[in-house]
């Protein structure tokens, strides 16, 4: 309780019985939500006990629910995952930017679906500001074909979220340079193995090739051989 009024002090000033508690209701009722399940979501996001859960919150999740053709139960799944969601503009924001990375990615609607199941926190990225300037960085970066670009976001939707010119250029740099790769060497391996976009290089990756290396005495075209 003390961190909800804490988070959102304006609480204190809430008609609870009048508003509050028919408007959970309604949103407990609306997702098929369990009584753990609605305190996880207004502990996550404390401002939801001040939405207008029948005049906007609802209207929201038929909008989303209709766009990607959510089953009730991949609704609830999306909202738990991302409680945030609630508070979304669905139709000025979100289906705008669902809508640029399906036609940029050239998704279908059940890849999109997919994309955003896998990944909900999608919803939230901004899309043309983000998203996009990401994906031509990383395919500017390896040279990857529009399926190929395609088949890493399907394989790893959560590249989307991924800062590419300060985080993932940086350690593809380092791997490349460690295994003494080439181009078309380190397109393979990220072709074969996506995650390692997100593998930290530094801190892990090397540490671990080092280890490798040591403990069967491989020669540098050895290891190289092992990962490829």
């Amino acid at each position: 309780l003390k961190k909800v009024v804490l988070r959102l002090p304006v609480v204190l000033s809430y008609s609870t019985e009048a508003n509050v508690l028919p408007s959970l209701a309604a949103l407990q009722s609306r997702l098929g939500l369990s009584e753990a399940e609605l305190k996880r979501a207004v502990l996550t996001l404390p401002p939801v006990l001040g939405y207008s859960i029948e005049a906007n919150v609802l209207p929201s999740l038929a909008a989303l629910q209709s766009r990607l053709q959510l089953s009730e139960a991949e609704l609830k799944k999306v909202v738990l995952r991302l409680p945030s969601v609630l508070g979304f503009s669905i139709d000025e924001n979100v289906l705008p930017s669902l809508s640029a990375l399906q036609s940029r990615l050239g998704l279908s609607e059940l890849e999109l679906k997919k994309v955003v199941l896998r990944l909900p926190a999608v919803l939230s990225l901004s899309t043309e500001a983000n998203v996009l300037p990401s994906l031509a960085a990383l395919q500017s970066r390896l040279q990857l074909s529009e399926a190929e670009l395609k088949k890493v976001v399907l394989r790893l939707p959560v590249v989307l979220s991924y800062s590419t010119e300060a985080n993932v250029l940086p350690s593809l740099a380092a791997l490349q340079s460690r295994l003494g790769l080439s181009e078309a060497e380190l397109k393979r391996a990220v072709l074969t193995l996506p995650p390692v976009l997100g593998y930290s290089i530094e801190a892990n990756v090397l540490p671990s090739l080092a280890a490798l290396q040591s403990r069967l005495q491989l020669s540098e075209a050895e290891l190289k051989k092992v990962v490829l």
